[in-house]
């Protein structure tokens, strides 16, 4: 079940829940950030009103936090 959940500045709770729903998963990268696009395909709703989630991070954050993942899991830890 894949699902997205961020805490805006505000403090609010925003929440996109794709359910057992069909997406789409799309990876951009530049030399300087990656941005990730879920989609849920809502064949019922035109595409401006689709549940979507897009996350826009900074390469070298994304590359830290899989190195990490990496040597976590070559120890023998837990990824998650």
């Amino acid at each position: 079940m894949a699902h997205v959940i961020i805490r805006g500045e505000n403090g609010r709770r925003h929440e996109v829940d794709f359910g057992d729903d069909a997406i789409t998963v799309e990876f951009h990268a530049s030399e300087e950030h990656v941005e990730l696009v879920i989609e849920a395909l809502d064949e019922d709703r035109p595409r401006e009103k689709r549940r979507f989630a897009l996350v826009n991070i900074p390469r070298y954050l994304l590359s830290k936090a899989m190195a990490d993942l990496a040597r976590r899991d070559r120890a023998g830890g837990d990824a998650l």
